[in-house]
Parts: C-alpha cells; sequence; structure tokens
C-alpha cells in the first residue's frame, strides 16, 4: 500500500490507519432508470480528488472523470472517441440564473441489524431514505425520494480514501449524471450525491439498491410522475487499494474534447 498525506481529516471515521490508499471497485449492476435498464459492470477508480467511472450504456462504453481541484466533470464517449468537459461551478451558477435549485435535502440512514459478507468483506446494513425537494422555474417544486437498503463496510480496502472523495466533491457541488440531465432533474442529480456522501460517512457501499420517485405539485405532478424514478441495483465483487497511474483519469490521446455549457 502506499503511503502518503491524507486529504481531508474526517471527524466522522473511527478508523485507526492513517494510511492513504488509491481505491479500484469493480461492481454489478442492474435495474431500470427512466424507461431504460442500465446494466452490466462498472469499475471505480478512487486517486485523492479524482474518481473515473466506466461502464457499457446502450453498447456505448461510457467514462466519467470527476477531477473536484480543477473543478471540472469529464464525460468520455469511447466509441466516438469524444470527450466534454464541464465547469462544475459554472454549471451551477447556470442552474441558478434559471430559477432553478435543489435543496431542502433530508437524509435517515439507519442501521438494520443485518450483517453480511461481500466482495470478501464484512458489511452492515443500513436503510437509507433521502428527500430532496427542488425549486423548478415558474414556481413548480418537485419532489426527490431515494431509499432501500445498503450494507456499508469500514473493513474494506481504501475506506477512507472512499469517503474523502465523496465529502470533498458533495462540498464542491459535483453530482451524479448527464449535466443536461441535471438541470430537467436537479433534486435527482443532488439526491443520489446526497445518499453517496452519507454512505461514505459509514462505510464503502459494498451492496444496494436505491428506489427512487419523482413527485410534484399544481398541474405539473402529473407530469413529474410520468418522469419515472427506477430502481438501481449495485453489488461490488472486487475491490482493491492497489496503486492506480494518473493517465487513467486523462482523456485518451486523439480524442476530441469540446468545452461544454448548460445553456
Amino acid at each position: 500500500m502506499r503511503l502518503r498525506t491524507a486529504a481531508v481529516a474526517l471527524g466522522v471515521m473511527t478508523w485507526a490507519s492513517a494510511a492513504s490508499a488509491d481505491v479500484k471497485m469493480v461492481a454489478t449492476m442492474s435495474g431500470k432508470m427512466m424507461g431504460r435498464t442500465p446494466s452490466g459492470q462498472t469499475v471505480t477508480y478512487i486517486k485523492g480528488n479524482r474518481m473515473r467511472t466506466d461502464q457499457a450504456l446502450g453498447g456505448n462504453e461510457l467514462s466519467t472523470i470527476m477531477d473536484v481541484d480543477a473543478g471540472e466533470l469529464i464525460s468520455i464517449n469511447h466509441k466516438k472517441k469524444e470527450a466534454e468537459i464541464w465547469n462544475v461551478a459554472e454549471m451551477a451558477r447556470t442552474l441558478q440564473a434559471a430559477g432553478v435549485a435543489a435543496d431542502g435535502v433530508k437524509v435517515s440512514m439507519k442501521p438494520n441489524g443485518q450483517t453480511k459478507t461481500v466482495a470478501g468483506y464484512p458489511a452492515v446494513g443500513h436503510d437509507l431514505d433521502v428527500s430532496v425537494q427542488s425549486s423548478m422555474a415558474q414556481g413548480m417544486t418537485m419532489t426527490v425520494n431515494i431509499s432501500g437498503p445498503a450494507f456499508l463496510s469500514t473493513e474494506a480496502p481504501g475506506a477512507k480514501d472512499y469517503a474523502a472523495f465523496y465529502l470533498n466533491a458533495a462540498e464542491k457541488g459535483f453530482f451524479f449524471g448527464d449535466p443536461r440531465a441535471a438541470r430537467a432533474q436537479p433534486g435527482n442529480a443532488k439526491g443520489m450525491m446526497t445518499l453517496y456522501k452519507t454512505m461514505a460517512e459509514k462505510g464503502v457501499p459494498l451492496e444496494s439498491m436505491q428506489v427512487i420517485k419523482l413527485s410534484g405539485d399544481g398541474p405539473m405532478a402529473g407530469v413529474f410522475a410520468k418522469m419515472g424514478g427506477g430502481e438501481m441495483n449495485t453489488t461490488v465483487t472486487s475491490i482493491s487499494d492497489e496503486p492506480i497511474d494518473d493517465a487513467v483519469f486523462a482523456v485518451p490521446a486523439g480524442y476530441t474534447v469540446k468545452r461544454q455549457k448548460v445553456e
């Protein structure tokens, strides 16, 4: 294990080890989200304040890189050999100017008394419930609810580094998903980040089921309901703390790079 100075002091963590490590997680994913069925294998790499996630979706091999220090979210389409770079702070300002905001975050995470071994490491069961109220344009409100069980481990390799990344990413306003989708559903994007940050504070999620439901008020209530939500099931099959090359977090040579804005 390579030693380096920890980037963040985690008061909520109780692990005794002072060593830091890179993290690589391989997981299987299944479910249904907004009419799609994203399933297959995902690979996640974490090194300090950078994270890369690889997955196959709709026949395309996609990668997402979050660089917290640079304030950038990079979306890579390997089939097209294209990369889009988004400035996270700029996206936040654009959404705010458009009258779109996600607030009213409520999080509940309670141990449910269950334990199991996942990917060779002990994990403790928790019941999660996240609610995010989003103020949309024209005075409309949408509520995103994310709930379900998760098995978290403090003994998995790189648990401290996993938590440090998510705490930093959440503080800098990072989110999950396509930046264009975040404008339409800011509550969903922020809710997912809040969920993963909350889990990371208690351990690495080695297995989880997330049920996402959308609701709203006024004349758009039916539209929000039809937008759907979904259910995602994720199980980690392997996790390691072997050193990760910096090249993993760079756009491959020869790819077309575009800097994008949320209009």
